[in-house]
């Protein structure tokens, strides 16, 4: 079953919008984490405060997300830590001109300061190329396709994975409808072997996602196979099913229904 998620910010709350983000009506409809803007620059985003207390009242898994600036340093990193008020760190890096050496630093202060990780939010063309330092910590991947058109793979669940070569959440679309927030909303999801169970044990304490390795894609792969092999027409073989895959079935069992 899709975990599903969404981030948001000030310009989702008035005066954008006719009304603040409704969390008990998003956790209703099946949202079941948030990722709330929380800091940029010199500065806590407007409704950050506002937005954190009414998820924690309902009692919404959350992040809180900065947006990086290449002029961020230890003393600002430090503010921001307090206004976080102990939601986990998402740090959002897509500002142009933004090196690895300052992702590191705010890694380096934040796993100093709260002796644990945050997630970064990268897409496939970072502002400069990902440092094994960054792989380490869980990846919030940007884009907007559908999941098998995907240029980067979900975590398979291995132990120990290099997060630059996988996500730990996949936001899927910047333009997405949620109940209770008005207008657009990017919308995310967990990877399949992560349940939001263990996403709530890694933000209550940092335990750490534990190691599910995917036995449906590679069963999935060897039917594609064998009935590529007997001559019905899986498609790819890439471990999804697909209409492909389904049509080969339909035409080895003789159903059309």
């Amino acid at each position: 079953m899709t975990v599903r998620g969404c981030d948001y910010s000030h310009y989702q709350s008035p005066p954008n919008t006719t009304h603040p983000p409704d969390v008990a009506q998003m956790q209703a409809s099946g949202i079941q984490f948030v990722m709330i803007k929380a800091w940029e620059g010199d500065s806590p985003d407007p409704n950050f405060k506002e937005n954190l207390a009414n998820a924690r009242a309902v009692a919404m898994p959350l992040m809180g997300y900065v947006f990086l600036h290449a002029s961020d340093a230890s003393a600002r990193m430090q503010q921001c830590f307090d206004a976080l008020d102990g939601a986990v760190i998402m740090l959002d890096w897509e500002q142009n001109g933004v090196p690895t050496s300052i992702v590191e630093a705010w890694m380096d202060a934040y796993e100093a300061r709260f002796s644990r990780q945050g997630t970064a939010y990268y897409g496939l063309y970072p502002p400069a190329t990902p440092t094994p330092r960054i792989g380490l910590w869980p990846r919030v991947f940007p884009e907007y396709t559908s999941q098998s058109g995907l240029k980067l793979p979900a975590w398979n669940g291995d132990a120990n994975p290099d997060w630059r070569n996988c996500w730990a959440i996949w936001q899927s679309s910047d333009s997405g409808s949620v109940p209770g927030i008005a207008g657009h909303v990017d919308l995310d999801q967990l990877a399949p072997p992560i349940t939001i169970e263990d996403l709530t044990a890694w933000l209550d304490d940092g335990t750490p996602l534990p190691p599910r390795p995917d036995v449906v894609k590679p069963a999935i792969r060897m039917l594609q196979l064998g009935l590529n092999h007997m001559g019905y027409n899986a498609g790819t073989i890439d471990g999804l099913w697909g209409p492909n895959t389904q049509r080969a079935i339909d035409d080895y069992s003789g159903y059309h229904g």
